[in-house]
């Protein structure tokens, strides 16, 4: 996709849109709050195929609409859910915690409670996606990903007031 704006003396501003089939979309914003929307084919940018004049209030509506706040694809809806029961935690490990001093995989962190710890923040390093083999100290921030169940379930598992 390709955006393009302009501003247009005395008129407004001019946005434009190339899609990826190649059509452009040319919106016109006026001063006065009017929206001229025109449609020109792929290859042919010179004629528009269509041309529609808006209101500033019809705008808004159709920009409502092509957002998404009327009507959600089912996909769209499954991403929120997703994302609505997904957890991020970033976790100060104490020193009577049963992972400290221990490997990710001694401790078990996945298999004992869901969650997967995506980074661990020592005093002088940050170790993003950390291996299996990494020692988690006593200090240490973990950070954990996984459902609120599973963060909880990781709270209690190893000892940490969450």
């Amino acid at each position: 996709m390709e955006f393009r704006e302009s501003d247009l003396p005395g008129i407004g501003k001019k946005f434009s849109i190339i899609t990826a089939e190649k059509y452009k979309i040319t919106i016109v914003v006026h001063v006065t709050g009017k929206r001229e929307m025109f449609v020109f084919e792929p290859d042919d940018y010179d004629e528009p195929i269509c041309d529609v004049v808006m209101t500033e209030e019809e705008a808004n509506q159709l920009g409502s609409v092509l957002m998404g706040a009327y009507y959600r694809p089912e996909q769209e809806r499954e991403k929120e859910l997703l994302i609505e029961n997904l957890a991020i935690e970033w976790v100060k490990v104490p020193k009577n915690s049963p992972i400290a001093g221990k490997a990710i995989k001694e401790s078990q962190i996945r298999q004992r409670t869901g969650v997967t710890v995506i980074a661990i923040m020592k005093e002088d390093q940050t170790i993003v996606n950390p291996l299996p083999d990494e020692i988690i100290n006593a200090g240490d921030t973990v950070v954990i990903i996984g459902t609120r169940e599973q963060v909880e379930k990781f709270f209690r598992e190893f000892n940490i007031n969450g």
